[in-house]
């Protein structure tokens, strides 16, 4: 295919919105790197205002993502309202730890104002907002007899004074008592109507949510499992009103793109080794490399301009039963996977009896708010897991996610068929053979413009498609999307292709 032939337009078709949807990038990983592993209490101490604006690498988190940071919020994570000698009294305080935080705290005794402080800093660096997470806990340091209601009434209070926008919510004493989860929800309502709260580890909470996530996964089996949460998740039920129900991929970017969730990115600019020389066993070098993937943040933060994320509704989920199996041989399990993953009930029985080879699956297909795409097997007979879904406000999109078979990770190139209705902005993601879009749309005087969702400008590619006016389907080469699809990344990020359509 000739290149040279494309038409560069004036036109940018990504809307110049805010991102409505509470992506964000989380810390956690980052803090694992800059201790070299160094386990929860290390990684627990490396949290803090150092670590944030001090920009010698291993720090400057706060600089990271400067061509996302506006479509996301950056999230602390465990442990910022804990002194560096971990102490389990401080668990759950939400009062941002003067050691940690001395310029943020200096000069005021009232928790609002500090976290107010270190909220606009990172505002003032282009992110959306500022949160923390939060253990399911009230801690004993500063429980001072008080119930759990005012408790918690004091911190939501202190989080809308301070425009602190993300509560994380996870382990902890409370962690899985519904009816604790919810009344931080409630509440929350209430007093802190702007904060957005995140639960996770019960999946009846859902529909009473703001957000729930779909937790931790190991990155060599990331896409299966994730898949097969988000089947999990599918029977429970319809978002309840006033709530927004939404699911968080965590670092499954695309994932979240295409399926219209949220995301929790954990990815970080410092590829390669840990400070001490040894492999980062979290995103490790092997398989795809998630470290060298940034742009595909960018690419997923500003589709969720066009498509925000919306809430659950299992009468709106279609899901394959068809599974998919994925395997992963390990050369060196301490350079491939956290240690703790392996002795984890989500893993350890998919193991086996050697130890060496770690199989999951997860439904080949699914969709939301739109019918399963048809698949058709490549030459080999392999196909990809496929996500697809029709946003409310009526943008279609489809994701093409990869395969991992003993060391081998890849994306089979393959036709897809998708049915996209009456939707005029359609995202895609991944790689594909071809793409068959079946419209519903009077194409018979229409143009097709294509951009690289990292990118500022479109082009018409008309000329260089098949557009069957008659039949109503547009047909689109892969290799087409691919290089639009990756035009703006930097030398060195592999990103997987991720471009927006514009039916015209």
């Amino acid at each position: 295919m000739d290149f040279g032939k494309l038409k560069l337009t004036e036109k940018n078709i990504i809307p110049e919105t805010e991102n409505i949807t509470p992506d964000y990038y989380c810390t956690w990983q980052t803090q694992l790197y800059a201790t070299s592993d160094g386990k929860p209490r290390r990684q627990r101490a490396v949290i803090c205002e150092k670590s944030l604006f001090n920009k010698e690498k291993p720090y400057g988190w706060a600089y990271f993502y400067e061509n996302a940071r506006k479509d996301l919020f950056i999230v602390m994570d465990d442990s910022w309202d804990v002194p560096v000698e971990d102490d389990p009294k401080y668990y759950g305080s939400l009062v941002l730890n003067k050691e940690k935080f001395p310029e943020s705290t200096s000069g005021t005794k009232e928790n609002y104002k500090a976290l107010k402080n270190l909220s606009l800093r990172v505002k003032e660096l282009g992110w959306k907002g500022l949160g923390g997470w939060v253990c399911a806990q009230e801690s004993e340091k500063f429980l001072n007899g008080r119930t759990q209601e005012e408790y918690w009434k004091e911190k939501l209070i202190d989080a809308a004074k301070s425009d602190f926008a993300y509560w994380k919510v996870d382990w902890g004493k409370n962690a899985r008592e519904i009816s604790f989860r919810r009344m931080l929800t409630e509440m929350g309502k209430v007093y802190a109507p702007d904060l957005i709260i995140e639960h996770a580890m019960l999946k009846d909470i859902i529909p009473v949510s703001d957000v729930y996530r779909t937790y931790d996964v190991p990155a060599i089996m990331s896409i299966p499992m994730t898949m097969e949460k988000i089947r999990e998740y599918s029977d429970c039920g319809k978002t309840d009103e006033g709530y927004r129900g939404l699911i968080n991929c965590e670092d499954e970017a695309y994932i979240a793109a295409a399926g219209g969730f949220s995301m929790g990115i954990m990815r970080h600019p410092y590829s390669g080794s840990l400070p001490d020389g040894r492999e980062d066993m979290s995103f490790p070098r092997v398989h795809r490399n998630i470290k060298t993937k940034l742009t595909e943040v960018i690419r997923a933060a500003r589709w969720h301009r066009a498509a925000p994320a919306f809430g659950i509704d299992s009468n709106e989920f279609f899901i394959d039963k068809v599974q998919l199996s994925d395997t992963w041989k390990f050369d060196r399990h301490e350079e491939e996977i956290e240690a703790w993953w392996l002795q984890n009930p989500m893993v350890e029985p998919y193991l086996d009896d050697s130890g060496s080879v770690l199989e999951k699956k997860g439904p080949a297909r699914i969709s939301r708010r739109t019918e399963l795409p048809e698949v058709i097997p490549d030459n080999q007979g392999r196909v990809p897991y496929v996500v697809a879904s029709k946003n409310p406000n009526g943008a279609y999109s489809i994701l093409t996610a990869g395969r991992t078979f003993l060391r081998d990770y890849y994306i089979p190139k393959c036709d897809i068929k998708i049915n996209s209705g009456d939707s005029r902005v359609i995202g895609v993601f991944g790689e594909y053979r071809n793409l068959f879009i079946n419209t519903s749309l009077d194409i018979s005087d229409a143009k097709v413009l294509a951009q690289d969702l990292a990118a500022d400008r479109a082009y018409d590619i008309t000329d260089m498609i098949n557009i069957n006016r008659e039949c109503r389907q547009i047909i689109i080469p892969g290799e087409l999307m691919r290089y639009i699809g990756t035009i703006a990344q930097p030398e060195g990020d592999t990103s997987e292709p991720g471009l927006i359509l514009n039916i015209i």
